[in-house]
């Protein structure tokens, strides 16, 4: 009996509505933290990237050492494509302008043997 007068006095109201708002505004969340961790992993991916590429202008811009010093060095160091090798590819890259100079035609490696 108390309990049906305290109802009467504390009526609930419908709250379909609000539980509707309340699941949409979580779902709205949700798509909202997946399009943030998508942004951010592209984000740091492009990051990577980028000090990656600056790691080796750094390396390339820093003095040619013993082993790179040598004849026809200087000529790839100063071109824009002996900018973007690597210490092994410049060194292949130096033998074959060698190689140009003195016309001696380029030995291929047989593989397999």
């Amino acid at each position: 009996m108390l309990r049906r007068i305290l109802q009467a006095l504390f009526s609930t109201k419908d709250t379909t509505p609000l539980r509707e708002r309340i699941e949409d505004v979580e779902k709205a969340m949700r798509r909202l933290q997946e399009d943030w961790t998508e942004t951010y992993g592209k984000f740091r991916t492009l990051q990577l990237r980028v000090a990656k590429q600056v790691q080796r202008i750094e390396e390339d811009e820093a003095p040619p050492t013993e082993e790179a010093q040598g004849a026809g060095s200087d000529a790839t160091m100063g071109s824009p494509a002996g900018a973007s090798l690597s210490p092994r590819q410049r060194q292949v890259q130096n033998e074959i302008l060698m190689r140009r100079r003195r016309g001696v035609p380029a030995i291929t490696e047989k593989r397999g043997e």
